[in-house]
């Protein structure tokens, strides 16, 4: 009868333990703050960084085209006319227009 009750216990208390490891390991990974929110959290900050990167890149090279058009008349020139669509004596202009301008 002991034996019968000690091994009833013993059932008893592995089952708790189970249902308590299941339950710390679901909190852990789906609480608010959990492993699934810190896995979301790194990469939306990934990309986040990566466009941050581009946006620098796309910055670095307005810099580079405000040099050249501060410094360079020839290429305020070229600029100009590309935006204008003029030509030099003796040059032919050729526009192209997308679908949307039709």
């Amino acid at each position: 009868m002991k034996r019968r009750r000690r091994k009833s216990y013993t059932r008893i208390l592995v089952i708790t333990a189970v249902v308590l490891f299941i339950l710390a390991v679901g909190f852990v990974l789906f609480n608010r703050n959990g492993v699934l929110a810190l896995m979301r959290i790194r990469k939306r900050r990934e990309a986040i960084e990566h466009q941050i990167d581009s946006l620098n890149m796309e910055v670095e090279s307005l810099r580079t085209e405000i040099r050249m058009l501060r410094s360079d008349s020839l290429y305020m020139e070229r600029k100009v006319r590309e935006i204008m669509g003029w030509g030099r004596p003796g040059e032919f202009v050729v526009r192209f227009l997308d679908r949307t301008d039709e």
